[in-house]
C-alpha cells in the first residue's frame, strides 16, 4: 500500500484501473473497427458509381479537349472563356523539361559546363531541371535534353473545383470533429 496526496492507494485498486482502462479502451477499438466498416461499406454501395461516373467524365473531358483543340481561332483574344462553369481555351506553357537518361545528362553538363555543373548538378547527382532552363535550346540540346509542351496548350478546368474542395475539407474536418466529439 503508498500513500499518495493523503490516499492510501493499493496494487487491487491499480489493478482494477488497469481493467476498467483496458475494457474502455477495447471499447475505443471496437467502435472504431465498426465505424471503419460502415465506411467500407458505404464506399463499396457507391464505388461503382462513382468509376462508371469517372469515366463518363473522362469522356467528356477528352471530347471537349478536341472540340477546343480543334478551334483555336476561337481563342484569340480573349485566350479562355468560362462557359457552365468550365474555363476553356489557351494558356501559355513554359513546357516540361526532359530527357531519356540522368547520368548521360549528368555527364555530358561536366564536360561541356564545368563552371556550371555545380548550379545544374544537385549534390545528389539529380539533374537540376530549373538551372537547365536557363540554357538555351542549342546548349540544352548538347547536354542531352530538351523543352516540350511549350508554347500554347489547351487549358480546361473546372472554375468549381476550387470551392468543392474547400467544401470536402470542411466535411472532412465536420466529420473528424463528430467523431473526436461522440
Amino acid at each position: 500500500m503508498e500513500q499518495i496526496a493523503g490516499r492510501q492507494v493499493t496494487l487491487a485498486q491499480i489493478e482494477t484501473g488497469c481493467e476498467r482502462y483496458e475494457r474502455e479502451s477495447a471499447g475505443l477499438e471496437q467502435l472504431i473497427t465498426d465505424l471503419e466498416a460502415d465506411l467500407e461499406a458505404v464506399k463499396q454501395k457507391h464505388l461503382r458509381g462513382i468509376k462508371r461516373q469517372a469515366s463518363v467524365v473522362a469522356n467528356q473531358q477528352a471530347e471537349l479537349h478536341s472540340l477546343v483543340e480543334a478551334a483555336p481561332g476561337l481563342f484569340k483574344t480573349p485566350r479562355t472563356i468560362t462557359v457552365h462553369g468550365v474555363k476553356v481555351g489557351y494558356t501559355l506553357s513554359s513546357g516540361k523539361l526532359e530527357f531519356d537518361d540522368e547520368e548521360t545528362v549528368i555527364a555530358l553538363i561536366k564536360r561541356f559546363r564545368k563552371d556550371d555543373a555545380d548550379t545544374l548538378i544537385r549534390k545528389t547527382e539529380a539533374v537540376n531541371k530549373d538551372a537547365l532552363r536557363t540554357l538555351t535550346a542549342v546548349e540544352l540540346a548538347k547536354l542531352g535534353c530538351k523543352i516540350v509542351d511549350a508554347g500554347d496548350v489547351v487549358v480546361l478546368k473546372r472554375v468549381a473545383g476550387d470551392v468543392e474542395k474547400l467544401i470536402n475539407k470542411l466535411i472532412t474536418k465536420l466529420v473528424e470533429a463528430m467523431v473526436d466529439g461522440e
